[in-house]
């Protein structure tokens, strides 16, 4: 059944392919909830809904305009109703595929007005970004260099202090950090440890390129009293410079709202999404 869903999901998103395998993770199928409309049994469109957000719906376009949008739309409210939640987010929960709701370069795109309609509001944008790394030059780079700030792999005896950092700098980030497989670089300053940021050399999520190798940086933060100082944004031109030498020849940011300042190290927009919320 849910690879008939993904057929359904490349069709209706195909600015943003991702592997099946990929599909089924980030969408957390054990635990979420699955919701689909069939014609004659087969499907022709279906819903994900966590417990507190929609993560995806998709209609296949040939049935559009019939109502069966909305009523999954409708299930999933429900089931999150149900579940005692009284807000619906669109998109990020704990089964997500995308951060909001995917829309066109231009904006435009007709999706988010689909979702206005069933009485969500915008609260803001979120972008996804790339670099190309063959261009990358840090030396080139008219950033802040931070004084007395090294940066380096965070190691097992690093843990308690780490996620004592992002308990100081992003507290909803904790459990993501605690659980993280990938490579954590820390930035040092004063003994210890003031910014952090994941990366991973096997990374990106909607790549459409074949044959190119995406690398990506994730949850970068500093902790209150060393921000202004150009840490962050020192600690990730680092970080792509890491990744340029383990071969990447892209590297990806997901679900941003900072673009100007990543835009400062060459990063550029490649999607955005919407992020909408409901009173049920």
């Amino acid at each position: 059944m849910f690879e008939s869903c993904y057929k359904i999901y490349k069709n209706c998103f195909p600015d943003y392919p991702i592997s099946y395998e990929n599909f089924c993770e980030r969408l957390n199928i054990k635990k979420s909830k699955l919701f689909c409309e069939t014609d004659e049994e087969k499907i022709v469109g279906f819903a994900v809904s966590g417990s507190d957000n929609i993560a995806v719906v998709a209609v296949e376009k040939a049935y559009r305009g019939k109502g069966i949008g909305r009523n999954l739309v409708g299930l999933c409210e429900e089931y999150i109703k149900n579940n005692g939640k009284k807000t619906v987010k669109l998109g990020i929960g704990d089964a997500s595929l995308f951060q909001g709701v995917p829309v066109d370069n231009d904006g435009d795109s007709g999706v988010y007005k689909f979702f206005e309609k069933c009485g969500y509001k915008e609260s803001h944008l979120t972008y996804n970004m790339d670099i190309d790394t063959y261009s990358f030059e840090y030396v080139a780079l008219d950033i802040p260099k931070p004084e007395n700030v090294t940066y380096r792999l965070a190691k097992d005896s690093d843990k308690e202090e780490l996620l004592k950092a992002v308990q100081a700098a992003e507290p909803d980030w904790t459990d993501l950090y605690k659980n993280c497989d990938d490579d954590i670089l820390l930035a040092i300053c004063d003994d210890k440890i003031v910014a952090f940021e994941m990366i991973n050399e096997n990374g990106g999520i909607f790549t459409k390129e074949d044959n190119i190798i995406h690398g990506c940086i994730g949850c970068v933060g500093t902790i209150p009293q060393y921000r202004k100082r150009g840490i962050g944004l020192d600690m990730t031109a680092n970080a792509v410079q890491r990744l340029r030498a383990l071969g990447c020849d892209k590297v990806q940011l997901l679900y941003l709202v900072l673009d100007k300042w990543y835009g400062k190290l060459g990063f550029y927009i490649t999607s955005t999404q919407w992020m909408g919320e409901k009173e049920i």
